[in-house]
């Protein structure tokens, strides 16, 4: 039997229809939070860690975003604006180490960085005032 009009809306679509909308809302609520802050020695720099949604991933996949900032600022996820040095941690924020070695120099570490060169993604701002290195304690 053919029918000419409306198509027949099953449950199945019905609930799919009803679900579509709330995909972005979903995907746009990845956590952004701060997870620790830690202020140089004079406090004019603060290393910030933020719990992130990985790069292109929809539910689930988290990482530690670590942006060395300027005392008083802030960046958000995805973000590099402000940040004078950034990388990207492992999802387990009890691993990682971090320390001011002086003012200037963070030292940095996370079990599953590569031992030679650190995370697999830093970025520095040119002229970088804070040095980061990377090896365990």
């Amino acid at each position: 039997m053919f029918t000419i009009g409306r198509p027949a809306v099953t449950p199945s679509m019905r609930r799919l229809a009803l679900s579509l909308p709330l995909l972005p809302v979903l995907v746009a609520c990845g956590s952004n939070e701060i997870v620790s802050s830690l202020a140089s020695p004079s406090s004019q720099y603060h290393v910030e860690v933020r719990r992130c949604q990985q790069n292109g991933a929809w539910f689930g996949t988290q990482k530690l975003q670590v942006s060395v900032l300027p005392q008083g600022v802030s960046e958000p996820c995805q973000s590099a604006v402000h940040a004078l040095a950034q990388f990207d941690g492992f999802a387990d924020v009890d691993a990682l180490q971090l320390e001011w070695l002086s003012d200037t120099e963070l030292r940095a570490w996370q079990p599953g960085f590569d031992p030679a060169y650190g995370p697999s993604r830093a970025t520095y701002q040119a002229g970088k005032p804070v040095t980061l290195t990377f090896r365990p304690k």
